[in-house]
């Protein structure tokens, strides 16, 4: 091997051998880059974006579902038994009739009804019932007003029922809607027949419940 190189003219050895390292480093180039491709290929991702697995897309499907079943209350009047309205809310823009009946007279004082009294059209008492399912916030026994309890429900609303002879709940219990809560009374504030006192409040304002019933919580602004 030795004596076949030494045979090679000088200059053709030295010509062989500049070949022989281009090629290398050619060589050398291309693989580098070959590896430098198949590192920037990104990883195979099992979940691609956009995808969603075939269990999470029940479990959506039954989330819908149960939502579906939920369904929003109306506010409903207070009693299941005959009734009739025998004090309105005080209204500025109602008439003047009807503000005649809204207004209540206590020795000779006269304050606005911020709410309604209902009393049966026999003139016997009435089982009262609550108008939204809701927690039994307060129940008060008050002299003048009679029993009084208070509701509270979704969205910081409020019920109240006033001129209570007896009371079937307690502060804390969780009543369903159309549940009983009690039975009219007398009161001595207001000179009515047996009735409940029914008013509706939302951030201590109060609202003409004739305009509410039938109405559902979230259309309460």
């Amino acid at each position: 091997m030795k004596n076949w190189i030494n045979k090679i003219p000088k200059d053709k050895l030295q010509r062989y051998i500049f070949l022989g390292a281009l090629i290398l480093v050619f060589a050398a180039f291309f693989i580098s880059l070959a590896l430098i491709n198949n590192n920037d290929k990104p990883p195979i991702d099992e979940d691609p974006p956009g995808q969603v697995d075939d269990d999470d897309d029940d479990k959506d499907v039954d989330d819908d579902d149960d939502d579906d079943d939920i369904l929003e209350e109306s506010f409903k009047i207070p009693t299941n038994d005959d009734y009739e309205v025998v004090r309105k809310f005080y209204d500025v823009e109602a008439d003047m009739a009807e503000n005649e009946l809204a207004i209540h007279v206590f020795n000779n004082n006269y304050s606005n009804s911020r709410g309604v009294s209902i009393a049966s059209k026999n003139e016997d008492s009435i089982e009262v019932v609550a108008s939204l399912t809701g927690v039994v916030e307060k129940v008060e026994e008050n002299a003048l007003r009679g029993y009084i309890v208070t509701i509270k429900h979704d969205d910081d609303i409020y019920t109240q029922y006033s001129s209570l002879s007896s009371v079937n709940v307690a502060e804390g219990d969780v009543v369903k809607q159309g549940e009983k809560i009690g039975v009219s009374g007398i009161s001595e504030y207001d000179d009515l027949d047996s009735h409940v006192h029914f008013k509706i409040l939302k951030k201590n304002m109060c609202y003409n419940p004739e305009t509410i019933i039938g109405k559902k919580i979230s259309d309460l602004k």
